[in-house]
């Protein structure tokens, strides 16, 4: 969602009087899912927070090994979530990587869709930005992810998601991920090729499992090489490990 979005949407509003009013409540409105997924601040949160920053580093460095067998890696979105509110601020991530307005990221894992909310601030405004994306493997592809945007919402209002798709491609790009995009059950649906520029990709990545509050990510390496880049493409393994 861009700024100029938002600030559209703001000035609709109060153009609108008494029905933007009403409009108002919904950007405004918090969902409940973002309000549960809020760690609060304890020895238990740095505790998990440290389990994903632990299970990252081991996937990432994983990435790097030749191995014959496939192997997998699971992230619980406690941990995720935990590491939003911990190591990704102390370690300067938030800083580098979020956008402008854009704090307090937080994820939901359900069996079928990953929701992506984080809140969005111009101002004295503030709403709470919430992305359904259902992501799978594409079958006799090699390293294509498709991801299916099943939904975007400012609060309860559901607003365009054309931003969103420019700044994905953009993102993608300085990452050499290539960027396909159609659209399925009217929903736009990007595929992510990663090692696209290599004929025999030396990464393949094999499965993404979707559990209530659990991803796991199954690889086969086959050379020293760099899926966690290609994930994380603007850390180095220094970054990550310190």
């Amino acid at each position: 969602m861009s700024r100029k979005s938002l600030l559209l949407i703001l000035a609709l509003l109060g153009s609108l009087g008494g029905l933007g009013t009403g409009l108002l409540v919904l950007v405004l409105h918090e969902p409940d899912s973002y309000l549960r997924r809020a760690v609060p601040p304890s020895l238990e949160r740095k505790k998990m927070s440290g389990v994903f920053f632990s299970d990252f580093s081991n996937f990432f460095t994983r990435t790097h090994e030749s191995e014959e067998q496939p192997w997998s890696v699971r992230f619980k979105e406690d941990c995720i979530n935990s590491y939003f509110e911990e190591g990704f601020i102390q370690q300067g991530f938030a800083r580098s990587y979020l956008p402008e307005g854009i704090s307090q990221p937080r994820v939901a894992i359900d069996a079928d869709k990953i929701r992506l909310m984080f809140r969005y601030s111009i101002g004295p405004w503030s709403t709470v930005v919430s992305i359904d994306v259902s992501v799978w493997v594409v079958p006799r592809e090699a390293n294509v992810i498709a991801l299916e945007f099943q939904g975007l919402h400012a609060g309860l209002l559901p607003i365009s998601a054309q931003s969103l798709l420019e700044h994905v491609t953009q993102m993608a790009q300085p990452a050499r991920i290539e960027v396909t995009w159609y659209r399925h059950n009217r929903n736009p649906v990007a595929l992510l090729r990663f090692q696209a520029e290599h004929n025999r990709p030396t990464i393949q990545l094999q499965k993404l499992d979707l559990q209530p509050g659990c991803l796991t990510v199954t690889c086969l390496s086959s050379d020293p090489a760099t899926l966690g880049a290609m994930l994380f493409p603007y850390a180095t393994l220094e970054q990550v490990a310190n």
